[in-house]
């Protein structure tokens, strides 16, 4: 699979491998097989282009006994516009471990945005968030100037380049 700039969705019934998937792209997972490059580097040898790369997964990562602000100015910049057009201004004085899963969802893609990355892998951002909200993101993806790769299992509001579709296969590995 090769990604250039824009928006690719990878479909699949749970348990095809979209979470993993995009884990091997981040360098967190390594393949089983083959080898992985993002823009031109491996990412399991080379942590630079680790920076480049934002990523949200079912687990976000956010430290619970922060603030939504805390945690954003820990793992990036603060960016009022984003907060805003995301409608998390609100709950960011709060403890991330008061957040609901869209909230969490929605201050993670902010930070990982506020970060400025050449490439953005989403695991399913928009099945935790209300209409409104799967609106104003679909607005961010669809704007942003490098690769979003975003995995789904329903219907979500954004232009893709293409879309790919995962099979599950049984005994994988065996």
């Amino acid at each position: 699979m090769v990604f250039d700039k824009g928006i690719y969705i990878i479909r699949g019934p749970n348990g095809s491998g979209k979470s993993t998937l995009l884990g091997i792209i981040a360098g967190i997972i390594r393949p089983s097989q083959g080898e992985v490059r993002v823009l031109g580097k491996d990412p399991f040898k080379d942590d630079g282009v680790k920076k480049l790369i934002g990523f949200v997964g079912h687990k976000t990562f956010l430290l619970e006994d922060l603030t939504g602000y805390e945690n954003w100015g820990f793992f990036g910049e603060f960016d009022k516009d984003l907060a805003d057009l995301m409608g998390i201004n609100k709950v960011l004085n709060r403890p991330v471990r008061t957040y609901s899963r869209g909230e969490r969802v929605k201050l993670s893609v902010c930070i990982e945005l506020s970060r400025k990355p050449k490439v953005l892998l989403l695991d399913e951002p928009f099945s935790p968030l209300d209409e409104a909200s799967k609106g104003s993101l679909a607005a961010i993806l669809n704007g942003f100037d490098g690769t979003v790769i975003i995995t789904a299992h329903g219907t979500i509001p954004l232009k893709a380049k293409m879309e790919y579709k995962l099979e599950k296969h049984e005994n994988l590995g065996n």
